[in-house]
This record gives structure tokens, C-alpha cells and sequence, in this order.
């Protein structure tokens, strides 16, 4: 893995942040590798605080998808693997509650497809080439 994740602390609360957006983070256990019940949920293969900074950075770059209510997040051009089934995007919901901590797990994107909008956005902004928006598009990812 080549991306440099950043020692970030658990505060008191249980949560990490705030972002630049002044938003918290709240990692769910049954979203960690080492949950055993539900084994419907995708899990993370990122320590707590690695998925925070995956959080941190859609957040301060408002990764918004208006279709799926909530934040997508990719790293170093998909090459960052995020969950145990090889998911290297990850999703995060509105929470209801402006005051709420957000929380996220890993998705390809068969399941969650970022929008158009949100896959130009990251193609301007060199987060992904142009093979990865058609493998992100075509729900290859």
C-alpha cells in the first residue's frame, strides 16, 4: 500500500474529526473485519483511524453523490483496497441528523454507483483516469 494514512486518535466520544467540514466520524463494529454477526455487511480491511482518513478526504473534497445521499471515496486511483471482498470504493451516508458523526463502509460499484457528476468531478481533479471511470461506470469496481 503505498498511501500514507495518518495517526489520527479515537477521541472519548468514540469518534475521530473533526474534518475541514467539521464533521466526526463513527466507526460501527459490525463493519470491521472482526465482526461475526452479520455477515451480510461489508466489511473494512483499513484499521479505525485509516478509515477515518478515507472519510476525511471525501469530506473536505465534498465527494457528494446526490444519487446514493452521501459521500464515495477512492484513493490513489482505486489502487487502495478498502474492504474484504476487494472493494476499493467506499461509501458514506447522509446521517439524518446534521449533528450526527457520519459512518461508512466499503462498496464496489454494482452495488453503490457514484453519479456521473461525482465521476467527472474526480476525473478533473486527477483522483481517477479515465480507465478507472469506465470500470467505476461499468460496475467493475
Amino acid at each position: 500500500m503505498s498511501y500514507k494514512f495518518p495517526t489520527v486518535a479515537i477521541n472519548e466520544a468514540g469518534l475521530f474529526g473533526p474534518t475541514g467540514q467539521k464533521h466526526f466520524y463513527k466507526p460501527v463494529f459490525y463493519h470491521n473485519r472482526t465482526a461475526l454477526k452479520n455477515e451480510n455487511k461489508n466489511k473494512w480491511v483499513l484499521k479505525q483511524n485509516e478509515q477515518y482518513e478515507v472519510f476525511r478526504v471525501s469530506d473536505e473534497g465534498v465527494w457528494n453523490c446526490k444519487n446514493n445521499n452521501g459521500l464515495f471515496s477512492i484513493l490513489e486511483n482505486g489502487q487502495i483496497v478498502f474492504g474484504t471482498k476487494e472493494e476499493r470504493l467506499s461509501f458514506f451516508p447522509t446521517p439524518v441528523n446534521d449533528k450526527d458523526a457520519w459512518h461508512g463502509f466499503p462498496v464496489n460499484s454494482a452495488e453503490y454507483e457514484p453519479s456521473s457528476e461525482l465521476i467527472d468531478k474526480w476525473l478533473k481533479y486527477d483522483i481517477i483516469d479515465q480507465r478507472m471511470s469506465i470500470k467505476i461506470l461499468k460496475g467493475q469496481i
